[in-house]
């Protein structure tokens, strides 16, 4: 299974992350990666150059290679969420 989520802030609620892991559970094997932006794209297929493409491809495998990277359980993210929601 893959999907694809876009959110807006406001929406990414305790609501949003417990449907998600209702969602995969029973799935150890899963994985969630979570992107944020600066400004919306217009999805996957985002309109960008060849050479912006590449620039950000070759980013993305320097991060890669230099373990520029953070990984974290389904409860971490939800202690990380409450501990974010706390600082407003």
């Amino acid at each position: 299974m893959e999907a694809i989520l876009k959110v807006h802030p406001a929406e990414f609620t305790d609501e949003l992350i417990e449907k998600i892991r209702l969602l995969l559970r029973g799935r150890e094997d899963s994985e969630i990666t979570i992107s944020i932006s600066e400004r919306p794209s217009s999805g996957i297929l985002r309109k960008e150059s060849s050479s912006e493409y590449f620039d950000r491809l070759e980013k993305s495998l320097k991060n890669l290679e230099e373990r520029n990277m953070v990984t974290f359980s389904g409860d971490s993210l939800e202690l990380f969420t409450k501990h974010l929601e706390q600082g407003r």
